[in-house]
């Protein structure tokens, strides 16, 4: 079947309708675990490209595909732009001096940005007639050639009944939006639909406020971060007005089923006692949802599986920090995974905190607090769901004191 075909056969009822390296861990094998190498994309001290001054700030917003890199970034005029890097080349690709197409109108705002198969897709805002969403401007989904090109309108507030658009995910030509008519809640990435197009101009809506939840009843709202993965979706049900947790995660496997549930509030904790809380980070790989799963007492661990029968602990309290004396007190959100191979943040105890991977239950470690890199202490570091491509990384790292000096990086292991 044709991606156009695909495209076609939308429906908001079931997504049946509408979506037709690193096999084992050394430290598995017996060896040693890979030593990871940190390539600087753009720090504080980073000229911004086009713009005012130095980086002044980087947004969650960011997307890695092998060697090429998008992200959002902020220069010290709090402008803010999307930057793209290959081979140690760092580029302006759009930004506040960017027209939006169709209009007389420049850019104001990013909201999140994708990169998949040399396309970069984007959501975005600017002046003009607002839809009552927490920008209170015109909105809209814009994609483009990695190299850059002619950009294009896939889809906005001017010419559609949407006024919102938040999260993207693109995937073999398939691009999904994450918006609506309207906000569910005060929090700007809450979306009451998910709606995706093959073509710049058409969309339709995959999942809405009325499409019957696994959990019972219907979603109350989907969150900006979902993953498309060969005609499948992988996405997150949110919790009324509260950022930074999440109250189901949810699969649909273009199967005719419909929505499955992975875990919600009604799901038993494996390994632990009770019912989960909440959920926080979460990435997938197209077969296994790995998530961060709160327990009553916020208590935070690692947890993987397709449904609430077969959920498995990755890493808990019982995990060993590599290097230290003690466990793992938490994980931290967000987490990426790819390719069975999970990258999280974890916490233990005297202030301790790293960013580490696992695989085949062993966990190594990719860096931690108090380490040096590139002359600088290391206080935090995060890999964010879907900036993991093979055995690359896309990571921001947070250095003492105080988080004064930050920096993007792309880690080959």
């Amino acid at each position: 079947m044709s991606k156009t075909r695909l495209f076609l056969c939308f429906s908001k009822c079931s997504l049946a309708a509408a979506l037709a390296g690193f096999a084992l861990s050394p430290a598995a094998l017996g060896q040693a675990p890979p030593t990871p190498s940190f390539e600087l994309i753009a720090d504080y001290s980073t000229p911004v490209p086009g713009g005012s001054g130095n980086f002044s700030l980087f947004a969650d917003a960011k997307a890695i595909e092998g060697e090429r890199v998008v992200f959002v970034g902020y220069d010290s005029g709090s402008g803010s732009g999307i930057y793209r890097f290959e081979n140690g080349v760092l580029e302006r690709w759009v930004d506040e001096n960017t027209q939006v197409p169709g209009t007389s109108d420049f850019f104001q705002i990013f909201f999140d940005v994708e990169l998949d198969g040399g396309i970069v897709t984007f959501s975005g805002g600017w002046p003009g007639p607002g839809g009552g969403c927490a920008f209170s401007g015109s909105e809209g989904v814009f994609a483009d050639r990695f190299q850059g090109g002619a950009l294009q309108v896939v889809s906005d507030s001017l010419s559609s009944v949407n006024h919102c658009y938040h999260g993207v995910a693109l995937d073999r030509g398939i691009l999904a939006f994450a918006g609506g008519v309207d906000p569910v809640d005060v929090i700007h990435n809450h979306s009451e639909s998910i709606m995706a197009t093959t073509a710049p101009g058409t969309f339709q809506v995959v999942f809405d406020t009325t499409t019957a939840s696994p959990s019972g009843g219907t979603f109350f709202g989907y969150d900006q971060d979902f993953v498309l993965r060969n005609g499948r979706i992988m996405f997150t049900e949110v919790l009324n007005n509260t950022f930074g947790a999440v109250a189901g995660v949810y699969t649909d496997y273009n199967d005719g089923f419909g929505p499955r549930l992975v875990a919600d509030a009604n799901t038993a904790i494996p390994g632990g006692s009770g019912n989960f809380k909440n959920f926080a980070g979460v990435d997938w790989d197209g077969d296994e949802v790995a998530f961060v799963g709160r327990d009553s007492g916020n208590a935070s661990a690692l947890y993987a599986g397709t449904s609430p029968s077969n959920l498995r602990v990755v890493v808990n309290t019982a995990t060993p920090v590599p290097g230290e004396t003690s466990n793992f007190l938490g994980i931290s959100n967000p987490i990426a995974y790819d390719d069975g191979v999970f990258v999280f943040s974890g916490y233990w105890a005297g202030g301790g905190y790293g960013l580490f991977a696992e695989a085949n239950g062993a966990v190594y470690s990719i860096l931690k607090k108090g380490e040096i890199l590139d002359g600088r202490v290391v206080e935090q570091a995060f890999c964010k769901t879907q900036n993991k491509d093979g055995r690359r990384l896309l990571i921001e790292v947070r250095f003492q004191p105080a988080l004064s000096h930050r920096g993007l990086y792309l880690v080959r292991y």
